[in-house]
């Protein structure tokens, strides 16, 4: 295992990251708007969503990601604790991340990492931080690798609004206007007032989130995730600058 091949994998989830960039910025256009009209007689703009397989689409592109980013921290651990302190190398030896300070210190200790090289031992806990307040970008990615063992990083599709509405009125006057956003499951109805026209049904804007139960429920998928690998690449370079 060497510094190379933990950048490679972080190389690999950038790949991951940059596909999913993409398949986001698709998914307004998959919208399909239509007008319909409702059992009271009241005219609608209908914006629906055609595009069935995004959540998971995104789910198995976010946890791809994730799982690299991970590697990389795992890639860059191994040859460093065979430098510093061979007798700790097993079979799961894995980039150490816990829930606390504390948790932490103990399971290096228990591995005697702090007899066999106390720098490192200083270097985690107090420089590089792998615990739940200590370093937020590792632990979520901690995190998110677990959960994404057990299930699918599906995520909310938040319905940001629908924008450049156009509507015309008896006297030939538009009016602009938009929609508020919502977090209800497409489709989205706007109800038109009586006597109006529609001219442009409006294009709607969405934003993919996290979804309820992760460590970063609510926060927009995409920007926390183009931020993972220059947090982990520093963490490479650190482990990687320590060991010279």
């Amino acid at each position: 295992m060497s510094f190379r091949e933990a950048r490679l994998k972080i190389k690999r989830a950038e790949k991951h990251i940059a596909d999913l960039k993409a398949r986001i910025a698709g998914l307004p256009d998959s919208y399909i708007a239509s007008i319909e009209i409702d059992p009271n007689g009241i005219e609608n703009i209908k914006h629906d969503l055609s595009d069935t397989k995004i959540a998971t689409d995104v789910a198995l592109i976010v946890g791809d990601a994730i799982h690299n980013l991970k590697s990389a921290l795992d890639y860059s651990w191994l040859p460093t604790i065979e430098k510093f302190a061979p007798s700790a190398v097993n079979k799961s030896s894995k980039f150490p991340i816990y829930p606390t300070e504390k948790h932490l210190e103990d399971a290096l200790r228990e591995r005697e990492i702090d007899i066999a090289s106390p720098h490192l031992f200083s270097f985690l806990v107090s420089e590089i931080k792998p615990y739940d307040g200590g370093n937020d970008a590792l632990w979520s990615i901690h995190k998110l690798d677990i959960l994404d063992k057990h299930r699918l990083l599906i995520p909310v599709i938040n319905f940001v609004g629908i924008e450049d509405i156009e509507l015309e009125n008896e006297r030939g006057e538009i009016i602009r206007g938009f929609a508020w956003g919502t977090t209800d499951t497409p489709p989205h109805f706007i109800p038109i007032e009586h006597g109006l026209h529609i001219k442009n049904k409006g294009k709607v804007s969405v934003a993919v989130l996290f979804d309820e139960g992760s460590p970063l429920e609510g926060m927009e998928v995409l920007d926390m995730l183009s931020l993972y690998p220059v947090y982990v690449l520093n963490i490479v370079e650190q482990m990687e600058s320590f060991r010279e």
